[in-house]
């Protein structure tokens, strides 16, 4: 519950922000293009050094070398399933909160604890439509690399972590996307190439797989917006 009163606070916080509806002072720029990022670790920047290296940092990064005005609401969390993120997309759609772009990369915490896919797929479906009625038309999801290959479970093989799952999930998240027109970064068709991973962990993505993550999101997201 501590959680989720604290997302109530930045999700009001961020609204603001984005929406222009507070009073105070003139902004130092401003707000014309609004990205609102959803995910766990990765878009915190896990396994990269700084965090800021991290493929949302990096994203936004070069959405301002393209247009003006752009501001980051990055709500990733440490951790967070497909559940954490439905209860944030709930209370950005109550707060009224809007953006020109959504990204959101799921499913990899969801796979690892054993959850359902279908469980996570009608998850999913809540999430996506939300979003597309009432906070963005512009939603780029990427689905799941072939997590089997991980450096983690090529050492310590998990019964959860199968091929199997990983393609149910990534079923899911191509037929959800496909109902709301969102665009999809199809991640399981790269290969799982060791250099990219996060040594430490050998789970998440270094900062050479941050940079690919968002070279590959960025790809998507520019022919969503008709952006060069």
């Amino acid at each position: 519950m501590k959680l989720l009163r604290l997302i109530t606070v930045v999700m009001a916080a961020v609204s603001c922000l984005s929406l222009s509806s507070c009073g105070g002072g003139p902004r130092e720029k401003k707000i014309e293009f609004v990205y609102l990022a959803l995910g766990a670790s990765d878009a915190t920047g896990v396994g990269a050094t700084p965090l800021t290296e991290g493929y949302v940092f990096l994203l936004k990064q070069e959405l301002d070398r393209r247009m003006p005005g752009v501001f980051l609401i990055n709500l990733g969390i440490p951790g967070a399933r497909i559940d954490l993120i439905k209860e944030q997309v709930r209370i950005a759609k109550q707060l009224g909160t809007k953006a020109n772009l959504v990204t959101i990369w799921t499913g990899g915490n969801d796979v690892v604890h054993g959850d359902d896919p279908e469980t996570f797929r009608k998850d999913l479906r809540f999430i996506l439509q939300t979003l597309r009625d009432n906070v963005s038309q512009n939603i780029v999801i990427g689905n799941l690399p072939d997590l089997t290959r991980l450096p983690r479970f090529q050492r310590a093989p998990d019964p959860r972590v199968t091929l199997a799952r990983v393609r149910a999930y990534n079923e899911g998240i191509a037929l959800e996307a496909r109902d709301v027109g969102a665009s999809v970064v199809d991640l399981f068709a790269q290969p799982v190439r060791d250099e990219l991973i996060f040594s430490v962990d050998g789970f998440h993505p270094n900062d050479a797989g941050h940079r690919e993550i968002a070279r590959l999101f960025l790809q998507v997201i520019l022919a969503k917006l008709g952006v060069k």
